[in-house]
């Protein structure tokens, strides 16, 4: 994510959360956020060059993608947490947020990461059903997590040993494979 995202991942999370991050602290994350990554999601117009100089000069020339989708995670000694996702309520039900999630987790093992956890509302079915479906148990819950005061469910995955990470990439690819479909 860079600050010129900024605007439509605000866009994003404004029909996505009723209590939605400000524009101020993306802004922070991305200046100063040392421990942290975040990410956009974009469509790809037009395959990928092959060298990284035609990349250069074909980013030059045309119009960036739209953000579709992002996700925000922060690290901690052998842990990721996800701190934000969200997909364009235009492009939901497509795999995106699946695909982004497990994207994430993929560049957080660069970290030797042992684990990946999140807070998720006790409400919100669809994205607990998100994280089941990739492995992530319930472990606690925080009373009056949110600024509304609705509990939250912590969930972690992991430990990511050889198996689950193999296990993971394999959805990964199953995941854009059917993603590349539907296009």
């Amino acid at each position: 994510m860079r600050e010129e995202d900024i605007a439509e991942v605000m866009e994003i999370e404004r029909h996505s959360f009723p209590n939605p991050w400000p524009e101020s602290a993306y802004r922070h994350e991305i200046r100063y956020g040392t421990d942290s990554l975040f990410y956009v999601l974009q469509p790809c117009q037009e395959p990928s060059p092959a060298t990284w100089w035609d990349r250069l000069l074909r980013r030059r020339q045309r119009e960036r993608s739209p953000v579709i989708g992002y996700v925000g995670m922060r690290f901690v000694p052998g842990e990721a947490h996800i701190t934000t996702i969200a997909v364009h309520p235009e492009w939901r039900g497509r795999g995106l947020g699946k695909y982004i999630l497990l994207m994430a987790i993929q560049q957080a093992l660069r970290n030797r990461i042992r684990f990946v956890t999140l807070e998720v509302r006790v409400s919100n079915r669809i994205a607990q059903q998100l994280y089941t479906d990739l492995g992530f148990r319930v472990v606690g819950i925080q009373r009056g997590y949110y600024r509304d005061g609705e509990d939250a469910w912590v969930m972690r995955l992991g430990p990511l040993d050889e198996a689950e990470i193999e296990r993971l990439e394999k959805t990964r690819r199953a995941v854009e494979a059917v993603s590349m479909r539907d296009k």
